[in-house]
This record gives C-alpha cells, sequence and structure tokens, in this order.
C-alpha cells in the first residue's frame, strides 16, 4: 500500500532539508513524498530542488497560509 506525505512549507530553508532527509531515511518501501510551498523566497527551493529526483512533487505558488 502506498503511503503519502505531505509536507507544507514557507521559507523553511532552516528545516526543509531535515525533514525530507527523515522522509528518505524511513525503510517503508512504498512512499510518495509531495511537497506544497507556498511561495518562499529564502533559499527553499534551492534546497527542495537538490531532492527533486527523490521527492514525488513539488509544488510552489503563493497562497494565504494554513
Amino acid at each position: 500500500m502506498k503511503v503519502s506525505i505531505i509536507t507544507v512549507c514557507f521559507n523553511s530553508a532552516a528545516t526543509i532539508e531535515d525533514a525530507i532527509k527523515s522522509i528518505l531515511m524511513q525503510d517503508y518501501e512504498d512512499i510518495e513524498h509531495i511537497v506544497v510551498d507556498g511561495g518562499s523566497t529564502n533559499g527553499t527551493l534551492e534546497i527542495l530542488a537538490k531532492y527533486q529526483s527523490q521527492v514525488a512533487k513539488c509544488v510552489s505558488e503563493p497562497d494565504n497560509g494554513h
């Protein structure tokens, strides 16, 4: 059974890489990681780009917050 993990972030350069690495370290085989970013401007997108091959989907666009 596939498990989908959705990470919501905004200007999370200080924490997003740790979140991604934590998910990558899981031993369950069928994980789909989706990142929804609220239009970050602090380097978060550059970090997400490093992991683009390991994240199933990454969406970044301005929103109205949580």
